[in-house]
């Protein structure tokens, strides 16, 4: 018996803030801040059991292929973190005629533990019903942790100790009463104060294979140099038109959860192991994993009931790995017209510096090649293998410099005495990566970054935030105070339209197209007429079990997706780019109310709020519309390789983007503020 995949966040968050601020003398003013928070996040799952997830199941219209999850939630079986983060932030403002120096530090220091154990009751992975039914799994999956290195612990949660230190100068310089210059540097220095458990097995191995990386080690601590100017130029003395601009780098807070990986996953005291048998052709699964149906209340009898080793998952961080950092550069021009209506035209650049990029190690080039459409070139793929590995992945995390954004917008405002106030904007803009780091979870942004090349890290392509097209409309009425100045009203109402959610063209994969050891990341391949008459298809799935098409009717049926896919029809005798689609136009309206009650025995003030999210769909169970899920699409279904020829065998894969179901809902929030 299985219940639902479903879980409940709780979260719990305890912050204190103390503030100090003196002035020292006419023209020395300093402001000391020091808090502390305490978050706690757990996840509740509704029974501890089995993790099933079925493949190609056939939905309501019998012709679209679907996902089923069913048991306790992959990620949620043993999930919480716990964070003490303590801050410590002070800035000296110096007033030296029309310059303003500023000396400050700002520095963070955190203590994370993060339990955090996927499959920890067992996973099992089916290609389709039928073989669910007949219980014959082709991957089953089981982690822990060894209770002998943990204390009898197989739930345990490793500590992180890491802090980020911050120290700047700036000098603000009225050049004028129209024009000033602010100019900087700020010094970041992250470290980690502890370091993963060593693994002398793991390291041994990376130094026979060449790799630059080893379990127990962490970046050095390293200096991170931000350099910063900008401006602020009012063309006249009226201040109706405004120019200002900026260039830097910044670094922001480092992704810390992804640097916590490597302490989760040491092969040492975590522990697990993935059984997926192929064929010899190595591409092929052979659905003979562990039984769900013997070894459903026994993980560790299904991971041990097969000959050979464990195969655990690795982490690791390059050993010349830096921390992220991003150039950046705007310009804007703000302009008074008639009617005080302010207009705002902006442009902005951002150029990667240090991102992260995730390989797997394990997974190794053989320098051969595979075919989406036999002897085609422009099909060709790299073809991988993880057969000789002794470890089922090694997710390592290095640089890269590829990626960019920018946005164009203009910007109107309006503000009336009566209290209205109304803005409209509208962006347009891109952005492109090559792995937009989705999860917190190393192995999990390497796999769902869709590709050609699995390791590669110069596909360049959309990012999962590209959004080129948004527009914002505002209206926000406040009341002036009223009842003897006692209480106040606020109503706000906020349109946001934007092109949609981008999302990969992908093959549905019963076979490992690329033999990288997951299925279902390989972008899709869209061929020219000629190309499609050469591409195999198939009636028959690799049992012989009839499909619900023959192989022409799949060929004229992939031929037809083409031409009615704007993206595809227009780039065919190539790989799809990876977030090459968007998704239907997105359309979300948002009502704020709040009412403030003043003085409150003396105290100040207390404020009453309430929201509708996506209020839009509250009116109308049609409209609001969400795909923020929709991650990939795939048309066509690798059905095997054949034996004798080495060819893919596809069919046709009827499948659709579907709205989100929870993020298309509208939702209402309370709050209660008290400010004294």
């Amino acid at each position: 018996m299985f219940t639902n995949s479903g879980y409940r966040m709780n979260n719990k968050t305890n912050s204190i803030v103390a503030e100090l601020t003196s002035h020292l003398g006419q023209n020395l003013y300093n402001e000391f801040r020091a808090s502390a928070s305490f978050i706690r996040d757990h996840r509740d799952v509704a029974y501890q059991g089995p993790t099933v997830q079925i493949k190609n199941v056939k939905g309501y219209d019998q012709k679209t292929n679907i996902t089923v999850n069913i048991g306790t939630e992959y990620s949620s079986g043993a999930n919480y973190l716990d964070q003490d983060i303590y801050t410590f932030e002070d800035n000296l403002s110096w007033y030296l005629g029309n310059h303003t120096l500023t000396f400050g530090t700002h520095n963070e220091i955190y203590r994370m533990k993060n339990l955090f154990i996927q499959a920890v009751n067992g996973s099992w992975y089916y290609n389709s019903l039928d073989l669910f039914m007949q219980d014959k799994p082709y991957q089953y999956s089981y982690k822990y942790t060894d209770p002998e290195l943990t204390g009898g612990d197989t739930q345990w949660a490793p500590a992180m100790k890491s802090g980020q230190f911050g120290f700047y100068a700036q000098d603000k310089w009225d050049v004028s009463n129209n024009f000033n210059l602010t100019y900087g540097l700020r010094i970041d220095i992250p470290v980690i104060f502890n370091n993963p458990t060593e693994n002398p097995t793991f390291n041994e191995y990376a130094a026979q294979q060449g790799f630059n990386t080893r379990v127990g080690e962490n970046p050095s601590a390293k200096v991170l140099f931000s350099p910063r100017v900008g401006f602020r130029w009012y063309t006249n003395d009226s201040h109706k038109t405004l120019l200002r601009g900026g260039v830097g780098i910044f670094t922001g807070r480092v992704p810390f959860v992804w640097l916590s990986n490597a302490f989760n996953n040491t092969g040492m005291e975590s522990k697990g192991t993935t059984i997926g048998n192929k064929d010899a052709s190595g591409k092929n699964w052979l659905n003979d994993a562990p039984s769900l149906g013997q070894f459903a209340n026994d993980p560790m009898g299904a991971a041990t009931s097969q000959s050979g080793t464990f195969k655990p998952d690795i982490v690791t961080v390059s050993k010349d790995f830096k921390y992220p950092q991003v150039f950046r550069a705007n310009l804007a021009l703000e302009q008074m017209l008639p009617g005080d209506v302010k207009m705002t035209l902006e442009g902005i650049y951002s150029k990667t510096m240090n991102n992260v990029f995730f390989e797997n190690l394990a997974a190794v080039n053989t320098g051969e090649k595979v075919y989406a459409v036999p002897g085609v070139e422009a099909s060709a793929a790299p073809k991988y293998s993880n057969t000789k590995s002794d470890y089922y992945s090694i997710i390592n995390l290095r640089n890269t410099n590829k990626g960019y954004t920018y946005a164009l917008s203009a910007l109107l405002e309006k503000h009336f005495n009566f209290g209205l106030d109304l803005s409209a904007s509208y962006t347009f803009g891109h952005a492109k990566s090559v792995n937009d780091g989705t999860s917190s979870v190393a192995y999990s942004n390497w796999k769902y970054n869709y590709s050609v090349d699995t390791n590669s890290q110069n596909e360049l392509g959309f990012s999962k935030f590209d959004i080129p097209h948004r527009v914002m409309v505002q209206a926000s009425y406040n009341s002036p105070k009223y009842w003897n100045g006692w209480t106040s009203t606020t109503i706000s109402v906020i349109y946001n339209g934007f092109s949609g959610g981008r999302y990969s063209l992908t093959m549905n994969e019963k076979s490992d197209f690329n033999g990288d050891g997951f299925s279902g990341n390989s972008l899709l391949y869209i061929p020219t007429d000629e190309e499609l008459s050469k591409m195999v298809f198939t009636g028959v799935d690799k049992d012989g079990k009839a499909l619900s098409m023959t192989a022409e009717e799949s060929r004229a049926a992939f031929k037809q997706w083409i031409e009615n896919d704007s993206y595809a029809k227009n780039h065919r005798g190539q790989y799809a780019e990876r977030n090459s689609n968007l998704s239907n136009w997105e359309h979300e309206i948002d009502l704020h109310l709040a009412q403030t009650i003043y003085n409150i025995q003396g105290m100040g003030k207390l404020e009453f709020t309430f929201d509708i999210i996506n209020f839009a769909n509250m009116l109308n169970k049609k409209w609001g519309a969400s795909y923020e899920s929709a991650y990939n699409l795939s048309p066509l279904t690798l059905e095997y390789f054949n034996e004798k020829t080495g060819n893919a065998e596809f069919s046709y894969n009827k499948a659709e983007i579907s709205k989100s179901d929870i993020s298309s809902r509208w939702h209402c929030q309370v709050g209660v503020r008290l400010t004294f």
